[in-house]
């Protein structure tokens, strides 16, 4: 990395200020530094300055700085986590769940937690890092990422990690070490939004216990018990031991439905079709047209298929 010979820009200086509590003088400076020449070097061009975090000579910096300077991640987070909460003055808004793959390229040889995973969008295996994200969003201007976390596969599906110390967590599990946590550090109880990769029983009942509302995707080829309309009996002429039918949550919904219509504009541009949603006045479920995806929101409950 070639760091420029020139005084560090008072907007860096203030940007990373929030950091000082936890830092040495000598770690703000080395990070105000970084950042410096990431920004100089890259003419304050957002493209060049993503390109210049995967130039070997700065990763090497970054990670020579990160591991030597004792640099607590899960701490610069809580104070990123209270400057974002005070800066936008945060009553309500809605968390967002999600996971990504950051592929294992030539330019990242130190990447932390390099594994082999399978991309269900792409189908395949691939060498990458599963990362798990927790961001805020006010549905309008305002959204940010507030902490994450590394997933990592059980030691036995790494054969080559074999004597490091890593710790087996779900993604489902890292989601609500995430959001336990931000509550736990003074951040507002918002909507947890999830795609349908979160819309399972144990991240569900997570959600319960920390007494969040949630709207989650789950898919349309999924069953759910419903009571038996007529006692079922074994062959001796007992009651059966389960008293229930499995019936598609699709053709289970569209029994229930009651209350009223609320519209979701088209946009012809893009080619998306109207969303027509039917919202019961007890606590069930709504409905939409989009014949391909359901969304499930417990406490108000609501569904989307």
């Amino acid at each position: 990395m070639n760091i420029p010979c020139a005084c560090k820009p008072a907007f860096i200086i203030t940007g990373f200020s929030f950091l000082k509590p936890e830092l040495t003088n000598i770690q703000f400076q080395n990070l105000t530094l970084i950042a410096s020449a990431l920004i100089l070097g890259a003419k304050f061009n957002l493209t060049e300055i993503s390109r210049m975090w995967l130039k070997q000579k700065s990763i090497s910096a970054l990670s020579e700085f990160l591991s030597d300077s004792k640099f607590c991640t899960i701490e610069m987070q809580r104070l990123h986590l209270l400057n974002m909460r005070n800066t936008y003055k945060i009553v309500k808004g809605n968390f967002l769940i999600d996971d990504t793959m950051k592929h294992h390229t030539k330019f990242c040889k130190w990447i932390h937690g390099v594994q082999v995973l399978f991309d269900h969008a792409l189908g395949t295996n691939l060498r990458a890092t599963c990362i798990v994200f927790l961001y805020y969003s006010d549905g309008k201007s305002v959204k940010f990422p507030i902490c994450h976390r590394i997933f990592y596969q059980k030691k036995s599906l790494m054969p080559w990690r074999r004597g490091k110390d890593i710790v087996h967590k779900t993604k489902n599990e890292l989601a609500i070490e995430m959001l336990k946590w931000a509550i736990d550090n003074g951040f507002p109880k918002c909507t947890v939004l999830a795609d349908s990769w979160f819309g399972v029983e144990p991240f569900i009942k997570g959600l319960k216990r920390l007494k969040l509302h949630y709207v989650i995707e789950i898919k349309a080829n999924l069953n759910v018990n419903v009571a038996c309309q007529k006692p079922k009996l074994t062959p001796k002429g007992r009651l059966c031991k389960h008293q229930f039918d499995s019936v598609n949550i699709v053709e289970f919904f569209t029994t229930v439905l009651a209350g009223h219509v609320c519209g979701l504009g088209a946009d012809r541009d893009e080619g998306k079709q109207q969303k027509i949603l039917y919202h019961t006045k007890i606590d069930g479920p709504v409905k939409s047209q989009s014949p391909n995806r359901a969304f499930f929101l417990s406490l108000h409950t609501i569904l989307i298929i």
